[in-house]
């Protein structure tokens, strides 16, 4: 990568002034011009059979726009950062590919120890040390490497190409929610494509976006093998490959979400019970099972996991809290959650304030930069629309839809566990808005379902029916709620379908 003449913009270890050439960019609007052919056919073919192909293209535009502005913020803006050092660090592996083949592929698949950071002797660079020696950081510069080696080692084609490609999981988890409520996808466009802190952290060169991604495929591949039975290997692959991902990046993902998701295939399953009797009996059981056996894999991937295992968590925690509240590293910008003292009755005593935090602060007086203002805004429309939504349906109606409908349930107890283990451990708020992505899309998605329930209700209330949740146990049903009730009035039934749900109030 050579520099805009006569304006250096970053001073790189081993590669002294870079910043981003003419070329670049004119090889980036080739690039993109190439994606937009190939997701413009996808999009034709697609729209023929799934309305939710309206949003393809807008969905990768807002990806590549974000992640190149991710790129133009962290050169101009902050001058450099985690994703610059993740990008040279691959960049040297990349010069290694071509001077060595066979000692690149050893250095990918090998351990980040002495004897394989000695193959760059024969260059003049070679990772950063602190990048290499981290397993979780370095993870990112084999995945980022792989894209070097097309990207004719230019940082912002790494991260158009690393964006494109982290999007079709965002995509494929987006259509699962869409397939389940189709009325819905415009709304689940919202929580998955166009929220900005998702379509800009979650497109640069980070953790962060092929975090998020593996998480999306982690729950469509659940869905495909639990729920669909569709495509059974090949979801197995998926969902091993999207916990590897995870647990080699951010651990903490994985834990939050493997016991929710083998929450909702517990519920799922005895929520379709007919027995009530049964349901009541079983369901305390069932969930106790899946819990014990999310607890167990969780325990034997106790050395992946490492300092986020179970054993060492709340020891993790304390450390990670007191580190980031450091003002002189941090600049103060951090909140925090209060005294700890290391027991786990400590910890869930912050709870309130760790989940209010994760899922709703920045507020927008408390932003302090562009960035930050970017996010208090994001976070103002979330706060409100969490308010409104229980506002209009009302608590209890809110707490029912929570417990009695299997992808809320996902939606709404991912949101607050993962809110929870980042709000505690997070209390940065550069961090936190970064961190929290991965359940921004199913927070947002679960809160516009409840509202749609809700509106159902009141459409059943209105034409004299009472309402049944147990008709969207398994998402929308096929004929909306208005048609069911034409279709019961006229004494004629949807082909297939016995209007379950509705019965004179």
């Amino acid at each position: 990568m050579t520099e805009i003449r006569g304006m250096p913009l970053i001073i790189v270890p081993y590669y002294g002034e870079q910043g981003l050439a003419a070329w670049e960019w004119l090889l980036g609007f080739v690039y993109f011009i190439g994606l937009y052919l190939y997701f413009s056919r996808k999009k034709r073919l697609g729209l023929k059979t799934r309305p939710e192909y309206r949003h393809l293209l807008w969905g990768l535009f807002a990806k590549v726009v974000g992640g190149v502005a991710f790129a133009l913020i962290y050169f101009f803006y902050y001058g450099g950062g985690d994703t610059i050092a993740y990008f040279y660090s691959a960049l040297a592996l990349g010069d290694l590919a071509l001077a060595d083949p066979l000692a690149y592929f050893r250095v990918l698949f090998g351990p980040n120890d002495l004897a394989h950071i000695s193959l760059f002797s024969g260059l003049d660079v070679k990772p950063l040390d602190y990048i290499y020696y981290d397993d979780r950081s370095f993870m990112v510069v084999r995945i980022v490497s792989v894209f070097i080696l097309i990207s004719f080692k230019s940082y912002l084609l790494t991260t158009i190409l690393l964006s494109s490609v982290c999007y079709a999981g965002i995509w494929k988890c987006y259509q699962m929610f869409s397939e389940y409520f189709p009325s819905l996808i415009d709304r689940f466009a919202v929580g998955f494509l166009y929220m900005p802190s998702v379509f800009f952290w979650g497109s640069g060169i980070l953790k962060d976006t092929v975090t998020l991604s593996a998480a999306c495929w982690w729950v469509y591949c659940f869905n495909g093998i639990f729920f669909k039975h569709d495509h059974i290997l090949k979801n197995a692959v998926g969902l091993a490959f999207s916990a590897a991902l995870m647990v080699a990046l951010k651990p903490y993902i994985l834990m939050a979400l493997l016991p929710m998701t083998v929450i909702w295939l517990a519920y799922f399953r005895v929520a379709a019970m007919r027995n009530t009797l049964m349901r009541i009996v079983i369901l305390p059981l069932a969930l106790g099972v899946m819990m014990a056996v999310s607890y167990l894999i969780l325990v034997q991937l106790g050395d992946e996991l490492g300092k986020f295992s179970l054993d060492e968590a709340v020891e993790t925690t304390m450390v990670i809290q007191q580190d980031m509240t450091r003002s002189e590293q941090y600049g103060g910008n951090y909140f925090n959650v209060g005294e700890m003292d290391g027991t786990v009755i400590g910890l869930l005593e912050k709870a309130p304030i760790a989940i209010n935090a994760a899922l709703f602060r920045p507020y927008l007086w408390e932003s302090d930069s562009a960035v930050m203002v970017i996010s208090g805004l994001e976070n103002t429309f979330l706060l409100g629309l969490a308010l409104l939504i229980l506002a209009r349906s009302g608590l209890l109606f809110f707490i029912r839809c929570v417990t009695g409908n299997p992808i809320v349930l996902l939606c709404i107890a991912y949101s607050v566990l993962f809110g929870f283990m980042i709000g505690i451990t997070t209390p940065n708020f550069g961090a936190l808005v970064r961190f929290k992505i991965p359940m921004l899309p199913f927070l947002v998605s679960g809160l516009f379902i409840i509202d749609f329930l809700r509106q159902q209700k009141h459409l059943c209330r209105t034409r004299g029916f009472k309402f049944d949740l147990a008709v969207f146990r398994k998402g929308e049903p096929r004929y909306p709620v208005s048609e069911q009730v034409d279709r019961h009035t006229a004494g004629r039934k949807a082909p297939g379908m016995a209007t379950p749900g509705l019965a004179r109030a």
